[in-house]
């Protein structure tokens, strides 16, 4: 086996199974494509016999989103914020931080006080950013791990009744000859390595559009300025139901329930199962751990409420929750499995996702 085909099918194998948490929350978790339904909760947090907690929160809680508002990252914070602040007795205030692909809330999340009253989320690809871009000080290890949220699947999406409303094969075959774009919400995201994968299986060549986002996608979109885009269910969800865009594939090894016409790329003959993104709520590393305990019953209960599933579902997004511990292990295991696809691929920072 050569070594470009070792590493495609490293990369299937490792982003089906376990690098976006594709086939599931967890070895026991339902498989991300299926249809929405109340999930299988934790039956209690890591660590049931947790320390007894200070007065805490005694004020405001902050999650910071590192995209701006309207992407999956966004509509997940605020639907978790909506539902645990009655778990928390404290107002729970979204601040979109953008910037530099995601960096600069990230940052700011890391050099935060680790007291509980700043969180996050992070994914998978937080854990080799300091790998592949520049300017990045934090590494999986700066982010304490509080509860596992959700998986969405990637989809290829066009505008409807646009030049790149086609079947797949002719859509790939076009950019052999004229090379389209596509547009992805910042640098380095799941979406790249569909991307990827689709380059070294069919020789697709797309010009990449980065944008702060997916909403910024979903907008150029909608305006025909990109000729395709990368998105998240909830990001053009509302587009699907009024028939104004389109997908093309999603990376899922079945079809979703909320968009049951568009077909997978392994339907299509296109070796790519489960891609996507595992979003987990974060603290900054050394919270104290009675704090944590809070905050992870508190979420906990907040996905259990069949009023935030229901939103979830709406979205066509997953509620696909795990305890601090599991979601600690998911992440430092799906970051060794970027590490060595980065090392395979010789990626170094500042390199451009191609």
């Amino acid at each position: 086996m050569n070594k470009k085909r070792a590493f495609s099918l490293s990369l299937v194998l490792v982003l089906a199974c376990s690098l976006f948490g594709a086939c599931s929350g967890s070895s026991s978790s339902p498989s991300s494509s299926s249809a929405p339904a109340v999930p299988d909760f934790p039956a209690q947090s890591a660590s049931s016999a947790a320390p007894t907690a200070d007065a805490f929160p005694t004020q405001p809680v902050k999650i910071i989103v590192q995209y701006a508002a309207g992407g999956g990252v966004d509509v997940t914070a605020r639907l978790l914020a909506k539902y645990a602040e009655k778990h928390l007795g404290q107002n729970i205030v979204v601040e979109n931080r953008t910037g530099g692909s995601g960096v600069l809330g990230l940052t700011a999340l890391a050099g935060s006080d680790p007291d509980g009253y700043t969180l996050g989320l992070v994914f998978p690809n937080t854990a080799v950013e300091h790998m592949i871009m520049e300017g990045v000080s934090y590494t999986i290890d700066s982010f304490e791990p509080i509860v596992q949220v959700n998986f969405d699947p990637a989809f290829l999406v066009a505008k409807k009744g646009g030049p790149c409303d086609v079947p797949l094969a002719d859509l790939l075959a076009t950019t052999k000859q004229d090379q389209l774009n596509m547009g992805i919400g910042a640098l380095w995201q799941g979406f790249d390595f569909v991307k990827l994968l689709l380059a070294q299986q069919e020789g697709a060549k797309f010009t990449r559009i980065a944008f702060d986002g997916g909403a910024g996608v979903t907008k150029a979109l909608a305006a025909g300025d990109i000729d395709v885009g990368m998105q998240f269910p909830n990001e053009w969800v509302s587009y699907y139901n009024t028939n104004e865009m389109v997908g093309i594939a999603v990376a899922s090894e079945e079809r979703l329930t909320a968009f049951p016409d568009v077909p997978t790329f392994k339907e299509l003959g296109i070796d790519i199962g489960d891609m996507g993104v595992r979003r987990v709520l974060v603290a900054p590393k050394g919270i104290d751990p009675s704090r944590l305990h809070v905050l992870e019953e508190a979420f906990l209960k907040a996905m259990q409420d069949p009023d935030l599933i229901k939103e979830f579902n709406e979205l066509g997004m997953s509620v696909i929750p795990e305890n601090a511990q599991v979601a600690n292990e998911l992440l430092h295991s799906d970051a060794d499995l970027l590490i060595d696809i980065i090392t395979i691929a010789d990626v170094k920072p500042g390199d451009p996702p191609n």
